[in-house]
């Protein structure tokens, strides 16, 4: 069903290229004018002309463009956010063999025979285009081209996201494994440690070396190849890519951070997301009716399960229509969503890209009287097989198809929809089609709006389709409350619209690990809101395997149980106590550390850093973490250790960060580890290993109650973590929770959290309208690390003078200092 090299045209006739000198740089002529230096390239026989543009951007960028003088190939719009910001060049140097252009302390050098641009950071070789490998070709349908990159620095590389395999990309080579294949595509089931194409398309390479950090992104959304050849030192990528316009940025870093952080000043960021939906998410295909819904929601409550959304599938809809409501199983929703209103509960349902061929249904008489579907080659509605039977798909790439398409979400047209429906769920968005001739996916030759192929813009339809969903929430509420939308597929920038999780995965352990090895590679490439199938969504899962997808799953940004209709029931409260107690404590766990969640998810949208990070992150010249995957630190200070294995009595973990390094175990009982690497790790079922770093300020709420509404005035504790007579440090963030005051009118607090073992004081970083974000602390804990090893625990509730500290309330504008002793 699912095509490997062998059968993919651009692949199969590329992979084995020989590098040969093709091009040369033709320096006569060259123009370098607002920060835009502009190349002719010739082939090396003097048959074909090139131009070559080399842009310098704001933020240690630059962008490689390199096409046909008189060109067809499709430029993708509405990607990046914003049009980057030029800057001039500081310099240009020109020899007879090279041009030089410096842009502070990072260069480019474009080589003239054999023809190559290679970027420096620091005088640093870093990254290097290859000209041996460029080839351009212009077919009457399809424009492919290939370009091979080097990292002569780079120990290992990352990125090129979805797959379902270790966060350090492998060596594929022909006779082994194939090339990473980037494209959107549903997957029956998807396969562990695979180089195959899944769901999301994210054509964004970095290449990790000690202190010279770089990257690229191909901005480019048709399908792609790239292989893989890692060294001692230094890897190469050989990118074959079956159309559109060769257009690469290049991150000169030179650390990881800031390669990231150059990465998303061009696509974005994620906005804050409500904060409902940072907590617990209960889902199934599909609750069965409205009284399941209120069933399952007043259970979770008996039992004592906080949870803040359930979900609804395809079944909540009549006859499979999106925005219709199934009129003899969800009768009357809005006394669904009221009485889910009441417990301060959300409702997230189901809204697929395609629509049932059925005249009278209002959607697809619309579209189609307006022209908004997808054509085939003579004009025609393209039309094949989904959910409802004989399907169109809307057609995205057009923006009045878009704009009708976000009108539906108006309350005065879908009926029976208030706020508490809070998200949306945009799923089988590859696009998926149920025909397994075209690997289930859209035919390369249907064809989208303004004439574009759908070879040039396939791996962006989803994209293209949560950009409007995004659009139809925003505009239901007068853009005053932040939407909630997950994605299955996804390209470089949904981060700006859209969650997304990693689709049909299987009740199996593998699984659970692999889930820590995906989302951190996609928070590496801005996509942070990521998470699983919490026990696997095909199969049954042993309770084991159940307990272990739970409390892996709680230290994922987002956190949901889903599973097949053909599973068993597996909502928390039907298993034993033991197995009840096990993942009680996980989902709560959770909620106690949610001010971290926020504050980290603040901290994104201002600076474009992950929330969840691989341990090399922050200890980058560290060479044994290059490749740990089954670890992540939860922002700087928060260490956890998924368990992937059954019945398993102890596990490695790596501790980072050498001898003066300490982690706590968050159980707060005093045990601690130096970060000098491996060590083994008793573990029981009851929960998974997470320790606190020594230095930080953890701040948590500790009061159990059933949602975030529920906590939403609540103290908070504060657990300082400090060597004997030194310092701790934290931060944490607050607003109204829900809606967008917090970047367009500065309504937020945003506060240092600095410790002793005498004081703590809380002081505003910068200046917003704070004075509604109270900060009230009930408890401040202070573990001590003595130089002999030793750890003093104090808890304190009271300030030094006996004043109840969940008095002292601080305010926003002046630090509040709380005198311990």
């Amino acid at each position: 069903m699912y095509h490997n090299c062998s059968r993919v045209d651009v692949c199969s006739q590329n992979r084995e290229l020989e590098r040969q000198e093709r091009y040369q740089i033709i320096l006569e002529g060259a123009v370098f004018s607002q920060g835009v230096a502009s190349f002719r390239v010739q082939t090396t026989d003097g048959s074909e002309n090139l131009g070559l543009n080399i842009t310098a951007i704001e933020g240690n960028i630059f962008r490689v463009q390199i096409e046909e003088t008189e060109s067809s190939r499709y430029h993708i719009q509405d990607v990046l956010d914003g049009e980057p910001t030029v800057v001039n060049f500081d310099d240009v140097q020109l020899s007879l063999t090279s041009a030089e252009i410096f842009l502070g302390d990072k260069r480019a050098v474009v080589n003239v025979s054999p023809f190559s641009v290679e970027f420096y950071a620091n005088d640093v070789l870093t990254l290097v285009i290859e000209g041996d490998r460029l080839t351009l070709e212009n077919e009457e349908l399809r424009h492919p081209f290939t370009v091979g990159v080097s990292f002569p620095q780079a120990l290992h590389l990352y990125g090129l996201h979805e797959h379902a395999d270790h966060l350090a990309l492998r060596t594929t080579a022909p006779g082994g494994d194939d090339p990473y294949r980037i494209k959107t595509m549903d997957l029956t089931y998807f396969e562990l440690f695979s180089t195959m194409a899944m769901y999301g398309a994210v054509p964004v390479l970095y290449g990790h070396g000690i202190n010279a950090t770089s990257g690229l992104f191909l901005h480019n959304a048709a399908e792609q190849w790239v292989e893989i050849t890692n060294k001692d030192i230094g890897a190469d990528a050989f990118f074959m890519v079956d159309s559109g316009a060769l257009d690469i940025f290049i991150f000169l870093g030179p650390s990881t951070t800031d390669v990231v952080r150059q990465y998303t000043s061009l696509t974005g960021v994620a906005h804050l997301p409500p904060i409902w939906s940072l907590g617990y998410h209960q889902c199934r295909w599909g609750y069965a009716d409205q009284q399941d819904v209120q069933t399952v929601i007043a259970d979770l409550d008996t039992y004592d399960f906080p949870v803040d959304a359930i979900w609804l599938d395809i079944q909540h809809t009549q006859d499979m229509k999106f925005f219709t409501w199934n009129s003899e199983n969800f009768s009357d929703p809005f006394d669904m969503l009221a009485n889910l209103s009441s417990t301060h509960r959300y409702l997230v349902t189901l809204s697929d890209p395609h629509f049932k061929v059925e005249e009278g249904y209002f959607v697809y008489d619309e579209a189609t009287a307006n022209d908004y579907f997808i054509k085939n080659l003579d004009g025609t509605n393209y039309e094949d097989q989904c959910w409802p039977g004989t399907s169109s798909w809307m057609d995205y790439l057009n923006p009045a198809a878009r704009d009708y398409y976000s009108s539906l979400y108006l309350y005065e047209n879908w009926n029976g929809t208030t706020p508490t429906l809070g998200g949306i769920w945009n799923d089988m968005n590859e696009a998926a089609i149920f025909n397994e001739e075209i690997e289930k996916t859209f035919p390369y030759d249907v064809v989208h709006y303004g004439g574009v192929s759908n070879r040039d813009i396939h791996n962006m339809y989803g994209y293209l389709q949560t950009m409007a969903t995004h659009k139809g929430l925003i505009d239901r509420d007068n853009g005053t409350l932040r939407p909630f939308i997950l994605t299955r597929a996804h390209f470089s920038g949904s981060q700006r619209y859209a969650a997304f999780w990693t689709g049909d995965n299987t009740a199996e352990f593998g699984f659970v690990t692999i889930s820590y090895s995906m989302c951190l590679n996609a928070n590496l490439l801005g996509l942070v809101f990521c998470g699983n199938d919490v026990g696997g969504f095909f199969g049954d899962p042993s309770d084991e395997l159940l307990q272990r997808f739970y409390q892996a799953g709680a230290w994922l940004p987002f956190f949901r149980e889903h599973a097949s209709q053909e599973s068993e029931r597996r909502e928390p409260y039907l298993f034993s106590e033991e197995v009840q107690a096990t993942i009680r404590e996980a989902i709560k766990t959770r909620y106690a550390h949610l001010p971290v969640w926020y504050t980290l998810f603040y901290e994104h949208t201002r600076f474009g850093d992950p929330v969840i990070r691989p341990l090399f992150y922050h200890y980058p010249n560290d060479v044994e973490l290059l490749e740990v995957d089954d670890q992540l630190l939860l922002g700087r200070n928060i260490l956890v250790k998924a368990i992937g294995e059954s019945e398993v009595t102890s596990v490695p973990i790596y501790f980072p960060g050498g001898e003066d390094e300490i982690w706590f175990s968050a159980q707060l009982d005093g045990t601690t580890f130096p970060g000098t690497g491996w060590t083994d790790i008793p573990v029981t079922i009851e929960r998974i290993p997470v320790y606190y770093r020594l230095g930080s300020i953890i701040p948590t709420k500790q009061t159990s109650r059933p949602s975030t509404t529920d906590m939403r005035n609540d103290g908070y504790t504060l657990t300082v973590l400090l060597r004997n007579n030194d310092t701790a440090q934290g931060t944490v963030y607050n607003d109204d929770n829900l809606s967008f005051e917090y970047r367009d009118s500065q309504k937020y607090s945003y506060s240092d959290l600095f410790g002793t073992e005498e004081q703590v004081v809380i002081s505003p970083i910068d200046e917003s309208d704070n004075e509604e974000f109270l900060i009230v602390v009930d408890n401040i804990v202070v573990l001590t690390y003595n130089d002999d090893g030793t750890v003093v625990k104090n808890s304190y509730k009271h300030d030094v003078n006996g004043v109840p500290i969940n008095q002292m309330k601080y305010e926003g504008k002046e630090p509040l200092v709380i005198i311990l002793r």
